[in-house]
């Protein structure tokens, strides 16, 4: 048998993709260990590096659960999720949508939700890199151009749906401090995004600008997003306007708007 064939072997036996049985025959017991055992080591120590990426990627996540209970989260992913990627960065992605379909995490909506969280700031710290829009592009406006105005934002960018008091839950596990327990029953919204001097930022949105920021991201217009605001508020009509204005200065001065695009 070759080395590179022996190499195929050992990997496929630790990845459970062959018979264990079958590397077995091939590997001499020392003096200390069995067969069994020697494999065992190399086994085993795969386990703990593919733990080791879910604890490095969650560790707000691991601080909420505590170590026993991250350590038995990470026990049941990697039995069910074999790594498909050479990039050892995206092996930890498919935690959330585990703990969503997979019992008993997926009883607890605060549980998933401080998971998605944390993986959308690391997505968007991972985002591709693109300029800004300086907010003096938006003063160039004409009048006429405002209405059919359309806004591209940062890859980073996006709109997450919570558990109230799941942005202040995250960062109390992060500081590893006591914190209530997100409602349930109830819903916020984050924006998250990465800031053009490359840090990852979040913030809970008023339904308003949550409509507004959805309706924008989705390549909606300045005038249909005043439309949709309008719909939501009658009663506060003559305000809509002034309203989006300032959420779209906003968007700018937190580096979200990449460009603007009329006609």
């Amino acid at each position: 048998m070759s080395l590179a064939d022996l190499q195929a072997r050992f990997q496929a036996a630790i990845l459970g993709v062959d018979s264990e049985r079958n590397i077995l025959a091939t590997i001499e017991p020392s003096r200390q260990l069995t067969a069994e055992k020697r494999f065992g080591v190399y086994a085993e120590a795969y386990r703990l590096r593919l733990k080791g990426f879910l604890a490095e990627d969650f560790k707000v996540l691991n601080n909420a659960l505590g170590c026993d209970g991250f350590d038995a989260l990470s026990e049941a992913y990697v039995d069910a999720t074999p790594s498909r990627h050479r990039n050892a960065r995206w092996y930890a992605r498919e935690l959330p949508d585990f703990i969503e379909t997979t019992p008993p995490w997926n009883g607890s909506r605060s549980l998933l939700d401080i998971a998605r969280l944390e993986r959308a700031l690391a997505d968007a710290f991972d985002a591709a890199d693109t300029t800004s829009c300086p907010i003096t592009d938006l003063a160039a406006l004409s009048p006429d151009e405002w209405p059919g105005a359309r806004f591209s934002f940062h890859p980073s960018a996006v709109l997450l749906t919570l558990a109230e008091g799941t942005a202040a839950a995250f960062r109390a596990a992060a500081a590893e401090t006591e914190c209530l327990p997100p409602d349930e029953t109830r819903d916020e919204n984050l924006l998250i995004w990465r800031h053009p001097d490359a840090q990852v930022l979040f913030r809970p949105l008023e339904t308003a600008e949550a409509i507004a920021v959805g309706e924008a991201i989705s390549g909606e217009s300045f005038g249909e997003i005043c439309a949709m605001l309008q719909f939501r508020d009658a009663d506060a009509a003559e305000e809509v306007a002034g309203r989006a204005a300032g959420y779209l200065a906003q968007w700018f001065r937190d580096g979200l708007i990449v460009s603007i695009r009329t006609g």
